[in-house]
């Protein structure tokens, strides 16, 4: 008998055993303790040392196919809820395991989400907190993740002359599934909840978790959508090594963290949020003692200066957005065009702004662009920059700008 039989020989009759000494609650669904006692016995395998690998692995997998045609059911029945219980219980459990199973969980809660949105279930408190847990969850087995990927630095180099994969691509490719799977969270809160462009909830935690990624310019924007101005202000200040942004750019003369506050502030102006675009200039200033307000002020409109300032740009567009004087509107993005130049995926903000506050209206080619960019914050931006447009094509599409541009 071959090994692979024996081992499938041994997992039978652990069913058959688990069967005749467990008996399910007289209340209790038999799918849903036959589902529990899976569970149960995967994660006793993964913690027992006689037990392979491939053995625990293979009742978490067979969980998995138990819960995915649970909640199938339950959308064929039009019970939203009752498929989102099913397959949020699974998900924890998997995600439990010592972060043994992410792929597995990932792959349930994409489910999870589309049963939802089948069944046109409507946000609701106990679902936004069933996924704040799964959220943590799924953050705590990335860290069991990543202890794996640094104990076991050598078996990258083994992993190239194998066919085995890198563990390194293994965690990033699973922090991109948590990604993914926020991002249609949000999608579905942006449908089918209340808040415009998705729950602020849901936003928040898409925020950490892009800024734990590194992936700074996208968690900027989500916490403006988030509404968390004092929390961006404070990692800004926080993180004095930030990377050149977009990649293979010049390295820019004013800090990294100058143009995310500028983002920030242009986004929360796109949004039409003029009370958060000034909480977070106020914090980023207060935190950043080093500077001379006055100085800079004076630096900016010094027409022998190379470069300017991001906190003076930023500090005269809220005053400007205030007066509604557009002809400083226009004439502060020509003073400050080196600086945007450099993030032309910024250009459909600015021209938002300057419609919203100015009346000016954007050429007509532009002005699809831009509602589809307003639209594609609630979650539809599909792993590109902020707001789903690709800096590069953005810069190819926009030419040579056009009224409110730079």
């Amino acid at each position: 008998m071959s090994a692979a039989a024996a081992r499938r020989r041994k997992q039978l009759l652990a069913k058959k055993q688990s069967a005749a000494s467990e008996e399910a609650p007289a209340d209790q669904d038999p799918i849903v303790a036959r589902l529990n006692g899976l569970l149960a016995q995967s994660s006793e395998a993964a913690t027992d040392e006689s037990k392979t690998f491939e053995e625990a692995e293979a009742l978490a997998y067979e969980a998995l196919q138990l819960a995915q045609s649970q909640v199938r059911k339950c959308v064929k029945n039009v019970d939203g809820q009752g498929a989102f219980d099913m397959a949020a219980n699974v998900i924890i459990k998997l995600l439990d395991s010592k972060g043994r199973y992410i792929g597995m969980a990932s792959q349930l809660s994409t489910q999870m989400v589309d049963a939802l949105m089948e069944t046109h279930t409507q946000v609701n408190d106990h679902i936004l907190d069933t996924i704040g847990k799964i959220d943590r969850s799924f953050t705590n087995a990335l860290m069991q993740e990543q202890k794996v990927v640094v104990n076991n630095a050598t078996q990258a180099s083994a992993a190239a002359n194998s066919n085995q994969e890198d563990p390194k691509e293994v965690y990033e490719r699973l922090k991109r599934l948590h990604v993914a799977f926020l991002r249609k969270v949000i999608k579905y809160t942006d449908s089918l909840g209340t808040q415009r462009f998705g729950d602020v909830a849901i936003h928040a935690l898409m925020a950490q978790c892009c800024w734990d990624s590194k992936e700074y310019a996208e968690a900027a924007l989500h916490f403006c959508l988030a509404e968390q101005p004092q929390e961006l202000a404070t990692l800004l200040m926080t993180t004095p090594d930030l990377p050149p942004n977009p990649p293979k750019a010049p390295a820019l003369p004013a800090a990294e963290r100058d143009a995310l506050l500028t983002r920030g502030v242009i986004y929360f102006l796109a949004l039409e949020n003029m009370r958060d675009a000034n909480v977070l200039l106020r914090k980023f200033v207060a935190l950043d003692e080093g500077r001379d307000l006055d100085k800079l002020a004076r630096s900016f409109l010094d027409k022998t200066n190379k470069f300017q300032t991001h906190v003076t740009f930023c500090s005269s567009l809220l005053r400007i957005c205030e007066t509604e004087a557009a002809p400083l509107f226009q004439w502060l993005l020509r003073a400050f065009s080196k600086e945007l130049s450099r993030f032309p995926d910024l250009q459909p903000y600015t021209t938002k702004i300057g419609r919203i506050y100015f009346q000016i209206e954007p050429p007509p080619s532009m002005m699809s662009m831009m509602e589809n960019m307003m639209g594609m914050m609630g979650g539809g931006g599909g792993g590109m920059s902020p707001g789903g447009f690709n800096p590069a094509m953005m810069a190819q599409m926009m030419g040579g700008g056009g009224p409110g541009g730079f």
